[in-house]
């Protein structure tokens, strides 16, 4: 499978929030639905489809932007070989089997849930804005630029002098965002270089390193910021996930979820009806939401009312990893309708 970057719309992976709001049209034009092709009539997905989209997801998550579209090429039964493969391997190397054993990938329905709840870690790489590095002698250009202390190029693991997140700290004056193409790093065409075989490359290279990220985090990511070249492997777990939450109706009741929507507040006016292009996660604890706003990019707390009988939404408490949160998971790209908006101080 190839896999290269070609959106139909303005790029989305530049703007701040994990749970941006998107209009109620934005669907009809994104990535997502060019590639899902939904047609209103959820699909079960073959355990075998399952394994080879996690495979592509896992391998894009590491190469996003980086290796060359000549080389990038993955398969169920294919590793990529390459800038990346270390951090391939230092993820899951057993991951196939993982994925029966530990999940029942194939064999039971809510299995692709269980995945998405669970600890499962993914690598994603990460690459500078300020500066690339020399092939010939390794040095930075410019020459001014700094890097985090104690810092190795291609090292694993988040630099310690950085913050633990995007969101709470200013990495991304620094970093770019995990999905974003790396365009304008000072002294580097990066076209030219994402188009040319590694062993005819001589020029400069990006800056980057190794990060862990829960996986369901990376999926969320890929889907807001509609990132067609690692959605393109993710799509087949995407489709057994909704399948899985459509296949009963929802009892109904009142959901709480501390979310971080960035710039998309001016979409939520009274009786508009917007899109939230990620897997929403809700609970039936309102102190448990009210926790989880703490270093979000603008924090919401948003009330979600369901009525008995919803189709689109299911409480997944029995399969979660964490019960007690008494659990509701949304359909990606649900549509709400907004009742009433309220500035308020968490305490």
């Amino acid at each position: 499978m190839a896999v290269w970057w070609s959106p139909d719309q303005d790029e989305l992976s530049s703007r701040n929030g994990e749970s941006p709001f998107v209009s109620k049209e934005f669907l009809e034009d994104s990535n997502f639905q060019r590639l899902y092709q939904g047609q209103g009539k959820p699909r079960r997905i073959d355990a075998d489809e399952l394994a080879a989209s996690f495979a592509c997801a896992v391998n894009a998550f590491v190469q996003h932007y980086w290796t060359c579209r000549k080389d990038y090429e993955v398969s169920f039964d294919r590793e990529i070989e390459g800038s990346g493969h270390a951090a391939l391997l230092d993820m899951t190397p057993q991951w196939h089997e993982a994925l029966v054993e530990q999940f029942g990938i194939g064999s039971e329905p809510e299995a692709t849930i269980k995945l998405y709840t669970s600890a499962t870690m993914v690598a994603v790489r990460r690459v500078f804005k300020t500066c690339c590095l020399e092939q010939s002698d390794g040095s930075l250009h410019p020459a001014d630029a700094e890097l985090p202390k104690n810092f190795q190029p291609g090292q694993s693991g988040r630099p310690m002098a950085m913050g633990p997140s995007d969101e709470a700290g200013k990495a991304t004056d620094t970093l770019f965002r995990v999905f974003q193409c790396p365009r304008g790093i000072p002294g580097l065409d990066y076209d030219e270089f994402i188009k040319t075989d590694f062993s005819k490359w001589t020029g400069r290279k990006p800056v980057h390193f190794f990060e862990r990220k829960p996986f369901y985090r990376a999926l969320n990511c890929a889907l807001s910021q509609d990132a067609p070249n690692v959605l393109k492997g993710l799509m087949s777990i995407i489709m057994d996930m909704n399948f899985f939450i459509n296949q009963t109706q929802h009892a109904g009741g009142i959901f709480y979820s501390g979310v971080g929507i960035g710039h998309s507040s001016h979409l939520l006016a009274a009786g508009a009806k917007v899109r939230m292009p990620r897997f929403l996660s809700t609970t039936a604890s309102l102190s448990m939401a009210k926790s989880r706003l703490t270093g979000k990019f603008g924090p919401a707390l948003l009330v979600l009312r369901v009525p008995r009988g919803f189709w689109g939404a299911r409480s997944i408490a029995h399969f979660s990893s964490c019960p007690e949160e008494a659990e509701t998971i949304f359909c990606a790209y649900a549509l709400f309708e907004v009742e009433r908006t309220s500035d308020i101080r968490i305490d």
